[in-house]
């Protein structure tokens, strides 16, 4: 069976119109609950920048107008305590906060397990709730979440808030994404426990590690948890190639991982396999020829540059662009 093959399968559509709906019902009951949740730690920064505010105001006050020793020591005392209280709580919520997401996480999953036929078999149901995790992160991914509604009248303030309150919010956003992930990601698993040389499960689970690995390549995580997600995918995809050797969407898959990787000599061997299969693809030319620059192939690379040039390709001199790319590198690091 070819990728394929298995994509045009109704089982990979997962079509089942009712349970469709029910997930994005419960994608956005989530989100509200994700929104209580952030909003919540918002509102208590908030209330103790102004408490402190209004502290250090009439601290101030007391000083340069009343000076009454003891009203300037009350307030003091009062600037002391609120900012030790503010840092206790801190901490608590700090270590709450993951605790809250996993409740969150357990909770949406619940939903969902709820909507799902109790004769559904195992394979079938462990794809559904992997589906439906990796539908409530890319739910949560979504910029134009309103975190900060503010009235319709003032449209393009709204607009900057949301973009800003995005920013404030996308750490936790990520975690919660990465929570979804690695859940959509045990599913699979158990998936292919039931159905071991199933192509399907085992491409759903390569895309889901995709997914988390580049999570953590914007995250700012440990380059190691973005490589050992990496990784997972690369082992996924070369099962997917063992089963289904001439699909040259597994090896533009690979190609990508070993892009993300910085593993360039391995990036260019499957983008050598696609050609064979595929050797009027100007595309893959095209990015084939811009790796080989890259990597001081000169020679390859502008042999690649004619041959576009012959294939009337319309980027083709875009590619003589990047001739320098090696060089321009070589500069800066001796300028180091």
């Amino acid at each position: 069976m070819s990728v394929n093959e298995i994509k045009s399968n109704t089982f990979w559509r997962f079509n089942h119109e009712g349970f469709h709906k029910n997930v994005e019902s419960n994608c956005t009951t989530g989100v509200k609950q994700f929104k209580k949740i952030v909003r919540s730690y918002v509102f208590f920064h908030l209330f103790f920048l102004g408490l402190l505010t209004a502290e250090v105001v009439a601290f101030f006050l007391f000083l340069t107008l009343l000076f009454q020793t003891s009203l300037i020591a009350f307030s003091l005392a009062a600037i002391l305590l609120t900012g030790f209280a503010y840092l206790i709580l801190l901490f608590y919520f700090q270590t709450k906060k993951p605790e809250q997401f996993l409740e969150l996480r357990n909770f949406f999953m619940l939903l969902c397990k709820k909507g799902l036929p109790k004769n559904m078999m195992g394979a079938e149901y462990h794809l559904s709730l992997a589906n439906a995790a990796y539908r409530f992160a890319s739910h949560l991914g979504r910029p134009e979440a309103s975190y900060t509604p503010l009235p319709p009248k003032i449209g393009s303030l709204n607009q900057v808030m949301r973009k800003v309150a995005y920013l404030c919010h996308k750490n936790d956003i990520k975690k919660m994404k990465e929570v979804l992930y690695l859940v959509s990601i045990s599913e699979h698993i158990q998936l292919i426990k039931n159905a071991p040389t199933n192509l399907e499960a085992h491409a759903s689970l390569a895309n889901a590690y995709v997914a988390l690995s580049r999570l953590y390549q914007t995250q700012g995580s440990p380059q190691e948890k973005f490589k050992v997600a990496a990784e997972k995918a690369i082992q996924e995809f070369k099962i997917i190639d063992h089963y289904s050797p001439e699909d040259p969407w597994v090896h533009a898959q690979l190609a990508s991982c070993y892009h993300d990787l910085k593993m360039y000599a391995e990036e260019i061997a499957e983008y050598e396999t696609i050609l064979k299969l595929c050797p009027d693809d100007k595309q893959i030319l095209f990015r084939l020829g811009i790796l080989c620059f890259q990597q001081g192939e000169n020679a390859r690379a502008l042999q690649i540059y004619e041959k576009l040039k012959e294939m009337q390709f319309s980027r083709a001199d875009e590619l003589i662009d990047f001739y320098d790319a090696n060089i321009k590198q070589e500069y800066f690091i001796t300028s180091l």
